[in-house]
């Protein structure tokens, strides 16, 4: 990746809500009769805190519940938000621009992401399954459509998946004899180093200009892993989504989805070595002794939780959420190679991928499985899309909850997107393009990184553009930017 994704919208004025101020109107009633009107509002205050004292534990605790609702659906009617559609199908153009501005011949060796069909739980064959034998189907967040490569005026056709494969031995040449092949994962120039992709080598004579065209049809929409009021009603996952209120502990990750994201992403508590043939540079870090800011902000977070919610791995992890966006804001100038989570936050602020470093080293503290996506991201109409990183989370839903309802306990749990530079909590939107979701080992993040290589006397841009209009259905949603209280 030339850059790493700028990939926030709706983020300058809109980071903090401005109250609006009412307009007063001058009052024509003499003094005695508006003495009179507050007398009686007095009155009536003091029989509802009468009556509120004399009600029930349960029906205090109903009233006040209601209350605190009332309050919560007050504030995201003021608050900022994101508008976003429920679902698009769009075809997004990734270009590769070469410039050879020197005498001698220039080389690209090229390694371009296969993108592949994303559902609301790639760990698993189901939703949730229940004891009766009945399950939640997963939904599809993206579904791939066609896939194609323009390059020297022909058009080459990409199999999903890039599979059946083609290795380079039987490469694809073009007219102007450059090499096209999809081969299987590896560490070898001629192979994939990160997952499914396409591999293009291609010549640039001195004095010339190129271009290629990797194209992508696709399917996408919102889904929610999210159970909130505050969640428009319309879209999926909600109802069987998580809460604080179902939330399970750090303990409950090792028996939710046979212990697999827990024993790849959170077994250890650092991450993606930046630079493996020298002194370490740990993306993702929460050890104390190397990354000493990550342990104390982790201790301030669990310190701000009420105690009974000290063990409760949503109460956490939201909490961490909206701690970066209240005090990490966005570099528009980050350095090329990333911060990693520890330098994010001695810093203090952060593009996407830092951000997501600081998040997932938090989460590694607690045992709590935080791993990467990549892709793209557009605006809400698809005009402008720049290249982004962002986080999963696997959560746990508690025993209780998943004994009330009868869900077979290790299916019981949630894994969702944190896209904290965009305010997008346990929701994926139509706007964000899946190139890559993180597969275990963590050399497999440099490999997506890499992407390939080129002579010195070539200049390299990578852009994303839309083609056509996208064609949005099924309505928009209004992503609300507000804090979660658990006080």
């Amino acid at each position: 990746m030339d850059s790493r994704a700028k990939g926030e919208y709706m983020r300058g004025s809109t980071r903090m809500a401005t109250k609006g101020v009412a307009p007063r109107f001058s009052s024509a009633k003499p003094k005695r009769m508006r003495k009179k009107k507050q007398s009686r509002i007095y009155q009536l205050a003091m029989l509802g805190l009468i009556a509120f004292v004399f009600l029930s534990p349960d029906a205090r605790e109903f009233v006040l519940s209601k209350w605190a609702e009332a309050q919560d659906y007050a504030k995201a009617g003021l608050a900022p938000h994101q508008v976003y559609p429920l679902e698009a199908d769009y075809t997004m153009v990734r270009s590769i621009e070469l410039w050879n501005n020197g005498s001698q011949e220039g080389r690209l060796l090229e390694a371009i992401p296969v993108p592949v069909n994303v559902s609301s739980n790639e760990n698993g064959p189901v939703s949730f399954a229940y004891e009766d034998g009945t399950s939640i189907e997963k939904q599809q967040i993206q579904t791939i459509k066609s896939i194609k490569l323009r390059i020297d005026g022909e058009t080459i056709d990409i199999p999903n998946g890039a599979v059946p494969q083609k290795s380079r031995e039987n490469a694809y040449i073009t007219l102007l004899g450059n090499e096209v092949w999809w081969p299987a994962k590896g560490t070898g120039d001629d192979l994939c180093k990160h997952g499914p992709c396409v591999r293009v080598h291609y010549t640039v004579p001195p004095s010339q200009y190129a271009r290629f065209d990797f194209q992508v049809s696709l399917s996408s929409t919102t889904h929610t892993w999210w159970h909130s009021t505050r969640m428009d009603g319309k879209i999926e996952g909600k109802a069987e989504g998580i809460s604080v209120d179902r939330s399970g502990t750090f303990q409950d990750v090792d028996n939710r989805g046979a212990g697999t994201r827990g024993t790849l992403f959170a077994s250890t508590l650092n991450w993606y070595d930046r630079n493996p043939n020298g002194a370490a540079n740990w993306a993702i870090d929460g050890r104390i002794a190397s990354a000493p800011t990550i342990a104390q902000t982790a201790a301030a977070i669990e310190a701000s939780l009420p105690s009974n919610l000290k063990n409760n791995a949503y109460a956490f992890a939201r909490a961490t959420f909206d701690w970066l966006n209240d005090n990490v804001p966005y570099d528009n100038n980050a350095p090329i190679t990333a911060r990693s989570g520890e330098q994010c936050l001695d810093d203090g602020i952060g593009d996407c991928d830092e951000q997501s470093n600081a998040f997932m080293s938090i989460m590694r503290i607690k045992g709590l499985p935080a791993w990467y996506v990549f892709g793209a991201l557009s605006d809400s109409n698809f005009n402008v899309w720049q290249g982004h990183a962002w986080a999963y989370v696997m959560l746990p839903l508690s025993a209780e909850y998943c004994e009330a309802n009868n869900i077979i306990l290790h299916t019981c749990y949630v894994e969702g997107v944190v896209d904290v530079v965009n305010h997008k909590w346990l929701t994926h939107t139509p706007t964000a393009y899946i190139d890559w979701i993180e597969q275990a080992p963590s050399t497999n993040v440099d490999g997506y990184y890499s992407g390939g290589s080129m002579s010195s006397n070539l200049a390299r841009l990578r852009s994303f553009a839309t083609q056509g209009n996208a064609e949005i259905t099924g309505g928009t949603w209004n992503n609300k930017w507000l804090e979660e209280s658990f006080i």
